[in-house]
C-alpha cells in the first residue's frame, strides 16, 4: 500500500482557498491595476509586451547557441545551434520590428487567452464546493471568449488589440481573484 504524499488532496477547496485568501486578494488587485493601465494605453501596452517577448526570445537564443557549444563533439550540436539561432533571429526581429511583430504575437496571445481559459475553467470546477467558484468560471469563460474574437480581427486591429484584450483579462482574472478571496472570507465567518 502506497501513502499519498500529495498535501491538496487531504484538505478540500474551501480550506486552500481560505489558507489563500489574502495573496488571492493582493494578486486580484494587481491585476485590476495593471488591465486598466493596460486599457487605457492599449498601442503602449501592445508595445511593452512585444518588447519584452522580444529580450525574451533574443537572450534565450543567445543562451541556447553559446550552450550549443558545449555540443560541439556530439549530434546535437547542429541541431542545437540552429533551434537558438532560429530563436535569437526572431527576437531581434520582433525587436528590430516591434509592429510588424505584433501580428504574429498577437496571434499567440489569442491561443494563450484560449488555453489559460481552458485552465481556468478546469481551477472553477475542482473549487466548486467552495463559495464564489462561479466566478472563475465567469472569468475562463471571458478568457475563451477574447483569444476567439482575437483571432477574428485579425490583423487590422492587431496594434492596439492585444494590449486592450489582455488588459480586459487581467481585469477579469483580478475581478475574480478578489471575488474569491472575500468569498473565502466569508467562509471564515461561516
Amino acid at each position: 500500500m502506497t501513502t499519498n504524499t500529495d498535501p491538496f488532496v487531504a484538505i478540500d477547496s474551501t480550506t486552500i482557498l481560505t489558507k489563500l485568501r489574502t495573496g488571492l486578494l493582493w494578486g486580484g488587485i494587481v491585476m485590476i491595476f495593471l488591465g486598466v493601465a493596460a486599457v487605457l494605453m492599449p498601442l503602449f501596452s501592445s508595445l511593452v509586451v512585444e518588447i519584452l517577448i522580444g529580450w525574451l526570445l533574443t537572450i534565450s537564443g543567445g543562451v541556447a547557441v553559446v550552450g550549443a557549444f558545449s555540443l560541439r563533439s556530439t549530434r546535437l550540436f547542429v541541431w542545437e545551434m540552429i533551434s537558438g539561432l532560429i530563436t535569437l533571429a526572431t527576437g531581434l526581429l520582433m525587436l528590430v520590428f516591434p509592429l510588424q511583430g505584433l501580428i504574429a504575437l498577437t496571434v499567440l496571445v489569442a491561443i494563450v487567452l484560449m488555453l489559460t481559459g481552458a485552465a481556468q475553467m478546469a481551477f472553477a470546477f475542482w473549487a466548486r464546493p467552495a463559495l464564489g467558484w462561479a466566478w472563475g468560471l465567469a472569468s475562463a469563460v471571458i478568457s475563451i471568449v477574447l483569444g476567439v474574437y482575437i483571432l477574428t480581427v485579425l490583423p487590422e486591429a492587431s496594434a492596439i488589440i492585444l494590449g486592450l484584450l489582455v488588459g480586459i483579462d487581467f481585469i477579469s482574472t483580478g475581478t475574480a481573484l478578489v471575488l474569491i478571496a472575500r468569498s473565502a472570507r466569508q467562509n471564515l465567518t461561516v
